[in-house]
This record gives structure tokens, C-alpha cells and sequence, in this order.
């Protein structure tokens, strides 16, 4: 499987090249492709940084340290390190690397289904049944959080919940595995649990989008509800097979 697919992906960003980094390959050969496209492309890379796009990898000491001496070897500097494990940001953090968490949205990421299956083995003791895709966002999930309005053109995807700090525009769109909360307007599009977890919701301050997604079900806001919805934070959420939206209380 490993041979089948790029370990790695790289596109440029504002401030230099991003590399993405699957987490379902062993690392060495993720390092070993790196070392690889940096030789290839000396020219292309030459005087820029790179921000690493780890998703839920955790690196170890001698992981890092290999990292740093593939980038060394080219002479193409570490900007920062993305990840949502805490045990990665930290040891980045420790070595004087610029750590934020989070996943810029590269469907290449596998962690999150990695983890399903592993949870999904038959272990020697019983197990409560699989509640399916009406399972509700877990505490433990992580989130993220866009201290800004999304514009038209702009998408947000998480493998965890989403907070938007602001508005999300018409053209805009916030995909999330967990829950989508938006402090504002929410005038754009909208996917909850995208992994089909039908127990996810959606909360807005101003609830104005015209179609909602939670799992694989869709809702078509009405005309009529707009003063209501626009007026009332509302929550959109699954009941009885169907999303329905209603005022939020907590």
C-alpha cells in the first residue's frame, strides 16, 4: 500500500513550501521521499523554508533530529511544524521550532481513520456495541479555532470540530469530522461530521445559510425562517433521520 501513494505533497504557500506529510506511511520512508524531492528540485527550493504538515504523527527525539539533518543536508530552513499531537508540538516547540496545531486540509491524512479501525478491532473483553454514525463528537476530539471571517472562496476542513470566530460568508464553506460552532453569521455552507457521524451539530449566532450538511443528510433552509434564524442562534442537529433547526440553549 505504502508504494502505491506519494508519502509526501508539496505546494507553495504565502511564506514558503508546504509539505504534507501522510501519516499512514512509515516515517523513514516519508523522510526518504523529502530527501529525495529536495535533490530533485535544489533549484526550486533554494533560499525558502518549509512548514511541515505532520496532521497526527508523533514524532519522537530521533524522528526530529533525522528531520533536521534531511533539511540541513539541502540547506532549506524549518519555518514551523503543523500538528494536532500535542507531543509533537511540544518536542518542536523544545528544539525552537514554531509549532501551531491544526491541518491545512490535505485529504491525504489518514490518522483519524487509522485510529477508527484500530478501535474497531475485537479485543478479549466485551465491548458495547458501535453506535453507528449517531455518535456524538467526542470530548476528546480536537478543535479548531479561525479567529477570522471566512470570505467567498475560502474552506475550512478539520478532522476534528471547527470554531469560527466571525463570520462565514456566501461562497464559503466549513467542513469538519466533529462539530462546525460559528460566533457570527453563518451565510455560507456548512458540513458537519463528514466521516458520516450523524450525531455532530451545527451552531450559529445568525443561522442564514441555505443548505446545511450533517453527515450525508442536507437541509434546505425555508424563506419564511430566515427573521427567525437570523434573530435566535440556532443549532442544527439530526433527529429522527431527518436535521432539523432549532433554537439553541445550552
Amino acid at each position: 500500500m505504502q508504494g502505491a501513494v506519494d508519502p509526501i505533497q508539496l505546494r507553495g504557500a504565502r511564506h514558503g513550501i508546504l509539505v504534507s506529510v501522510r501519516e499512514d506511511v512509515d516515517f523513514a520512508i516519508a523522510l526518504e521521499a523529502l530527501r529525495s524531492r529536495l535533490a530533485q528540485e535544489n533549484g526550486f527550493f533554494a533560499g525558502s523554508g518549509v512548514s511541515l504538515d505532520l496532521g497526527w504523527r508523533e514524532l519522537g527525539e530521533s524522528e526530529m533530529e533525522r528531520l533536521e539533518a534531511v533539511l540541513a543536508e539541502s540547506g532549506v530552513g524549518l519555518l514551523g511544524i503543523i500538528s494536532t499531537s500535542l507531543t509533537t508540538r511540544a518536542r518542536a516547540e523544545a528544539r525552537g521550532h514554531k509549532a501551531i496545531i491544526g491541518r491545512l486540509g490535505l485529504s491525504q491524512h489518514q490518522g483519524r481513520a487509522i485510529r477508527r479501525e484500530g478501535a474497531a478491532r475485537p479485543t478479549r473483553s466485551p465491548v458495547p456495541a458501535d453506535p453507528g454514525p449517531q455518535a456524538p463528537a467526542s470530548d476528546e476530539d480536537p478543535t479548531l479555532m479561525v479567529r477570522r471571517t471566512l470570505r467567498s472562496g475560502q474552506t475550512v476542513r478539520y478532522s476534528g470540530n471547527v470554531v469560527i470566530m466571525g463570520d462565514v460568508n456566501p461562497g464559503a464553506t466549513v467542513e469538519a469530522e466533529g462539530d462546525v460552532v460559528v460566533l457570527g453569521s453563518l451565510r455560507g455552507q456548512a458540513h458537519a461530521g463528514t466521516a458520516g457521524r450523524e450525531g455532530s451539530v451545527v451552531v450559529a449566532l445568525a443561522m442564514l445559510a441555505t443548505q446545511l450538511r450533517i453527515g450525508e443528510l442536507i437541509w434546505v433552509g425555508e424563506a419564511e425562517g430566515r427573521k427567525k434564524r437570523e434573530a435566535t442562534p440556532m443549532k442544527a442537529s439530526v433527529l429522527q433521520g431527518q436535521i432539523r433547526v432549532e433554537p439553541f440553549s445550552a
